[in-house]
């Protein structure tokens, strides 16, 4: 795999970004020499006019450290900071990429919503005669009395 190298047209572009995607493999730690930061490739999915396409982002951070035992294969994640200049880079069998970085300001944990059986809140339902729950009837709704009145 050859060396990546930066377009000469993006080298004065600073652009700021946010998006969300899924960490590839688990964020490494890197030693460098300016102290320690975090790295990993980040996918992030669109889907437009019946396409899927998966566009990969490197993500580095040096305010992040402390999250990289947290930062594993398959978490979504939103990512915000500076898009870097883009770069090529050229593959065993010869075909060419393009890398695309960003240095990470922030670094947000996306909720997916899927929780377990078990920690789902319960909530009161009205029950029939035998005690059991009815889940086609609605809750019923408060009476409004005349001292509720604001007016």
């Amino acid at each position: 795999m050859g060396e990546p190298t930066t377009l000469p047209i993006f080298q004065k572009i600073m652009l700021y970004t946010h998006f969300i995607g899924r960490i590839g493999k688990d964020a490494q730690i890197i030693n460098g020499k300016h102290g320690d930061f975090i790295s990993m490739d980040v996918a992030v999915s669109d889907y437009f006019k019946g396409n899927d396409t998966t566009t990969w982002v490197r993500v580095r951070s040096n305010r992040h450290t402390n999250l990289a035992k947290w930062l594993t294969k398959g978490k979504m994640i939103l990512v915000e900071g500076t898009l870097s200049a883009p770069a090529i880079w050229t593959s065993k069998d010869g075909e060419e990429h393009v890398q695309l970085s960003v240095m990470a300001d922030n670094i947000h944990f996306v909720n997916t919503g899927k929780k377990k059986e078990e920690d789902k809140v319960q909530t009161p339902q009205e029950t029939t005669k035998q005690g059991t729950p009815k889940d086609d009837d609605p809750l019923p709704a408060p009476a409004d009395g005349k001292e509720d009145l604001p007016f």
